[in-house]
């Protein structure tokens, strides 16, 4: 026999027994977690729902060690903080073992669906919520995870590490770091008395792959294969970013333009990648002669001379108006004192601030802006290329995901 022949049956053995050895210490910490026979606990750990459909399998002794280490959540003094009821809880666990593995491991392939926000961001999803629109999207398919406890989705989401946070109210629910938007299309797609989402620009990349493959568990058809997240195409349509900063103006063409907005952040309808496309988002919502009057006269303005040409592109960043501003004494450090500039402008959306901050003081001369708003964080960025004083701010590319 080659040697390399050889050699590559002993990588598979090797790989065989590694898993196998996982496994069995999997199943033993599980079982002894949930007071269960091995055979209960082996019968979930190698269950096809729990092999990682969006992900790899998540181990058993993770999420015990969640439950005692985490920064949050983790144990005090030997005692679980997490209880069934959520945080801090009254209601210690009610592990049945029989299907708790397997509704952990669903949990969290339901979370990952979602884009996790990003370091430094304040979760905007509530706990509560989240397990609403998880009860009704597995348990369609898993009649277990038709009841899904608060404290359990916390679990899955601190298990996925998953930014949490506490309320600002004191309450058994936390606050998860997913897209508020993602979970908004998700809820209106499977809670019922909700409108169904128009459009799919916020759906979760992997909420069709996730949704096909429970379907085919549920009918004991075999998983084939590993979900690979799609790449992230950042596109820019000039005529939807044109549309974005027409939402300044006032009068029609300026609530028009917010109308729009709005239909885009809602899911009501997709984005308009040129005039075409804005005259067919017409025809299938619901508007007024007035609004189709209003809706022709902006593209004939965009036709008249908005078009960007490769020899005079179109300038899509705007400055908004100060709101504050105020200049305070600050010690150095070990030096001079000096000033410290702060200054809030409006956001583009209007909802929020744009903070920007000049640090004079010898020994830290620092300079920095930031956009205080979700949803201008979410469509807008800073122009490049500009210093902080002299920053403009300009919608960002579209996001386009591959079809998953």
């Amino acid at each position: 026999m080659p040697a390399l022949e050889i050699e590559m049956k002993s990588n598979i053995i090797e790989l065989r027994n590694t898993r196998d050895r996982k496994i069995k210490q999997d199943t033993r910490a599980w079982a002894a977690f949930t007071s269960t026979n091995y055979t209960t606990a082996l019968r979930q750990v190698e269950s096809q729902l729990t092999q990682g459909i969006l992900g790899d399998q998540v181990s058993a002794r993770h999420l015990i060690n969640t439950l005692n280490d985490h920064p949050l959540i983790g144990a005090e003094g030997g005692d679980f903080i997490l209880g069934e009821d959520g945080y801090y809880g009254d209601t210690q666990w009610s592990l049945k073992g029989k299907t708790d593995f397997t509704e952990l491991a669903l949990l969290v392939d339901f979370l990952r669906m979602f884009t996790p926000i990003t370091p430094g961001e304040k979760p905007e999803v509530s706990s509560n919520s989240l397990k609403h629109a998880a009860e009704d999207f597995l348990g369609q398919h898993y009649s277990p995870a038709s009841y899904v406890s608060n404290g359990r989705l916390i679990w899955a989401a601190a298990a996925l590490g998953l930014q949490l946070a506490e309320q600002e109210s004191a309450s058994h629910y936390l606050m998860i770091g997913v897209s508020e938007r993602e979970h908004d299309y998700v809820k209106r797609m499977v809670r019922a008395g909700h409108t169904r989402p128009q459009a799919d620009q916020h759906r979760p990349a992997g909420f069709t792959h996730l949704q096909t493959e429970l379907e085919k568990c549920a009918i004991g058809e075999t998983v084939i294969g590993r979900w690979v997240r799609p790449a992230v195409l950042a596109e820019s349509f000039p005529f939807h970013e044109w549309l974005i900063l027409l939402a300044d103006r006032a009068g029609e063409v300026g609530q028009f333009a917010s109308d729009y907005v709005a239909g885009i952040r809602d899911s009501d309808h997709r984005v308009a990648r040129n005039p075409e496309d804005l005259l067919a988002i017409l025809e299938a919502v619901p508007s007024s002669p007035r609004t189709d009057d209003v809706a022709k006269s902006v593209i004939a303005e965009w036709n008249r001379g908005s078009l960007p040409t490769p020899e005079l592109p179109v300038d899509r960043s705007i400055r908004t108006a100060r709101i504050t501003s105020s200049n305070e004494n600050a010690p150095g450090w070990g030096a001079d004192s000096g000033t410290i500039e702060f200054y809030e402008y409006l956001c583009p959306f209007g909802e929020g601030k744009i903070i920007e901050e000049h640090d004079n003081t010898p020994g830290f001369r620092e300079h920095d802006h930031w956009i205080r708003c979700d949803k201008c964080e979410a469509e807008w960025k800073f122009a490049d290329g500009l210093s902080v004083r002299e920053w403009r701010v300009e919608p960002k590319p579209v996001v386009i995901r591959e079809a998953s």
